[in-house]
């Protein structure tokens, strides 16, 4: 069996949700009355948004303060800020004295070193990060036209539609997710928690709940199953994926979502997904991101709905694949959606994303972090080491030019009596590896610009933990991976509304296809396959092609969508709260009094309704 990957552009999660992280610095104001604002050098635009991106999640190295101190000690805080690297972009009118600054996390750290103490500071302190209360829907709803297709009295969204998302599991008690139907790990040793982030992200572009806060997804009445196929790294074997695609279909799923790719054709893959169509289930799959017409699976395979990405201006994406097997494109760039609550690296009050290497220790350790260089050999350890935690870079080699292994490193960290390893990359962001046998300790790796931190701060207090904290928050990605759950959310929403009419696998396929917004050259390409799912087109498509249907049977015993086959009161009182309301659920028929329907919910649609009701269908 071979090993599937996510196939995405981005890995960096950024919180779109919290709008600043603010390090307060006040000091005494000896003097009463107003004042002046003094005026200092600003950060130009760009600073600022490369300021508001760091500050997003914390986990960039970046603080922002605001300090108050005696009106004629302003010159004095400008040269202790200049001198630390730190810049004034505020000051008060209101309150005197009153400024706000920003600047990398060290350099903060530093700044207040030198305000500690002196008799014109009254205090300095770290603050919350603050999140808005709005919910946002993310572009890709819209694109997909999803809002269209919700609009009117009882039209179901999603609901009575089972959504199997398979990758990297899910984050756990999400507050913006629905509760999972039922969940399973095919990862040995690894729970359905989503330590990766790129299944939590899939799913909430799917399904993410229509509610107060965060982000809503294309169906967000659809129910939730999880399997996780991936590892927290982020690949997973071929014959996991075969066994959660079965498993997903003895769930009783519409759907399954499989942002993935990798490797070439496999028999028992094909085999499992004719299985799977046969038995009712719309398998979609990413295209991949290599910019090339290369033959990735599971995309290729026979009964899957693959996808390829646009950006929002509906321009096809420059990583999307291409060729003669893309169905359809959706919406994959930049994309915001649910992700985990970061488990990582905390110092300084902020926590930096991290990802636990294989094979290390679990749980949470707290001592002083102590760089140790490139922990190639036994010298690299100081004697400090023992009984805390030791920081180590990425890379080094040995006399031979051998490159030092993360077993190495672990190995004589353990050896110097360290109760945690953090290893930082020498070339970039977060990264994953293996250590091999099973250690003791918790062993983590972080980006290198945090590593540049840390080590600069060597002998700060940190803490280190495998565990993944409850809930979550919000973040944007890149790739095929995202426009696919853009697709299973369409599908989603068809099979709730068609779902006790005859819809098979091949039929909603075919509709989504048939009524894709055409994009590029005229009628099908390799770049955009059909053109852009649309929700509300692939819909009204399947009202024209279904088989017909009787007419009065519009909603089940409680008095809402799904149709139950039964023709009695619930429909009457449905119809006629629906034509009051003009909504989709009354328009029946077309002005010739006959299917398919026009759009207007008038008097052809009360007719065709009193007639079916009256005859019984």
């Amino acid at each position: 069996m071979k090993s599937c990957f996510l196939p995405r552009r981005t890995g960096l999660v950024s919180a779109s949700r919290c709008l600043t992280s603010v390090l307060a610095v006040v000091g005494l104001a000896a003097m009463a009355g107003a004042s002046t604002p003094v005026a200092f050098t600003s950060m130009n635009e760009s600073e600022l948004e490369a300021a508001a991106v760091n500050n997003a999640m914390g986990i960039a190295g970046w603080a922002d303060a605001a300090v108050r101190v005696n009106v004629s000690s302003a010159d004095w805080l400008r040269a202790q800020a200049t001198e630390n690297g730190v810049q004034i972009v505020w000051s008060s009118i209101l309150v005197p004295g009153l400024f706000t600054l920003t600047g990398p996390d060290m350099n903060v750290q530093a700044l207040l070193g030198a305000l500690k103490g002196q008799p014109q500071v009254r205090y300095a302190q770290l603050s919350e990060l603050c999140t808005t209360s709005a919910q946002t829907r993310p572009y890709g709803v819209d694109l997909v036209a999803a809002p269209t297709f919700w609009a009117g009295t009882g039209v179901v969204r999603g609901a009575g539609a089972k959504v199997a998302v398979l990758d990297t599991g899910i984050a756990i008690n999400h507050p913006d997710l629905p509760v999972p139907l039922i969940t399973q790990s095919f990862i040995a040793g690894e729970s359905v928690n989503d330590g990766n982030s790129h299944g939590t992200h899939c799913a909430g572009t799917i399904l993410a709940l229509d509610n107060d806060d965060g982000v809503v997804g294309v169906a967000p009445q659809a129910t939730l199953v999880v399997a996780k196929v991936l590892a927290n790294s982020g690949s997973g074997s071929t014959a996991g994926i075969i066994q959660g695609i079965e498993w997903a279909t003895l769930q009783g799923v519409q759907v399954v979502s499989m942002s993935l790719g990798g490797g070439g054709f496999e028999q028992a893959f094909q085999d499992i997904i004719t299985a799977a169509n046969a038995s009712g289930v719309s398998v979609a799959a990413s295209a991949g991101n290599s910019a090339s017409a290369s033959q990735t699976y599971p995309a290729w395979y026979n009964g899957v709905i693959s996808v390829g990405a646009v950006d929002s201006n509906s321009a096809i994406a420059g990583f999307s694949n291409f060729g003669p097997n893309v169905s359809i494109v959706g919406p994959g760039v930049s994309v915001l959606s649910t992700v985990p609550n970061v488990r990582g690296v905390t110092w300084s009050g902020t926590t930096r994303q991290a990802n636990t290497l294989a094979g290390s220790g679990a749980g949470t350790i707290t001592g002083a972090a102590i760089f140790c260089g490139t922990g190639g050999v036994a010298s690299d350890f100081p004697p400090e080491v023992l009984g805390n935690i030791a920081h180590i870079r990425r890379g080094g080699t040995d006399a031979l030019g051998a490159t030092f292994t993360f077993r190495i490193k672990v190995d004589n960290a353990i050896a110097a009596g360290a109760t945690a390893v953090i290893v930082s990359n020498n070339n970039g962001g977060l990264f994953s590896g293996t250590i091999g046998t099973s250690v003791a300790i918790p062993v983590l790796g972080i980006s290198q610009s945090n590593g540049d931190v840390l080590q600069a701060a060597s002998g700060v207090q940190a803490t280190v933990s495998t565990d993944i904290p409850p809930g979550g928050t919000y973040g944007t990605k890149s790739g095929t991976s995202m426009s696919c759950p853009h697709v299973a959310g369409v599908l989603a929403l068809l099979w709730g509304e068609f779902i006790d009419e005859g819809l098979t696998p091949a039929l909603v396929r075919t509709a989504i296809e048939q009524s894709a917004v055409d994009l590029g050259v005229t009628g099908r390409d390799d770049t955009f396959g059909y053109g852009l799912i649309n929700a509300p087109a692939a819909r009204a498509w399947l009202r024209t092609n279904l088989p017909a249907r009787c007419l009065a049977d519009l909603v089940g015993g409680n008095g809402n969508p799904p149709r139950d086959g039964t023709i009695d009161g619930n429909d009457f009182t449905a119809f006629l709260n629906a034509f009051a309301a003009s909504s989709s659920l009354a328009d029946l028929v077309g002005g010739d009094g006959n299917p398919p329907v026009d759009g207007q919910v008038d008097g052809n649609d009360f007719s065709a309704f009193l007639n079916a009701f009256g005859v019984g269908c």
